[in-house]
């Protein structure tokens, strides 16, 4: 059994991690966009932030809401017409 107070500290650093990958990857889009690197680069780099965030998420993150549920992300349905005030909180 996982000590919580470490539970909570590596979920929420594998969320701030997915964060900052996703970033990375919306700034490789972009930089396509503009022409600075091709289709490929973007592609592939957002094929390796991917795979990174599978084993976050399986590895690290899994476990812990096996283990916590209640540690198991919630998002707010933003873009379905949902409101985030719905009492979700999305990391």
């Amino acid at each position: 059994m996982l000590y919580r107070e470490a539970a909570v500290r590596i979920s929420q650093t594998v969320h701030m991690v997915s964060d900052v990958l996703n970033m990375s990857a919306e700034q490789m889009f972009s930089y396509e966009k503009e022409g600075k690197i091709t289709e490929e680069q973007a592609g592939t780099h957002m094929h390796k932030v991917n795979v990174i965030l599978e084993i976050l998420f399986t590895e690290l993150l899994d476990p812990i809401i096996a283990e916590y549920p209640d540690l198991a992300p919630q998002y707010c349905g933003c873009g379905t017409g949902e409101s985030a005030g719905d009492g979700n909180k999305q990391f």
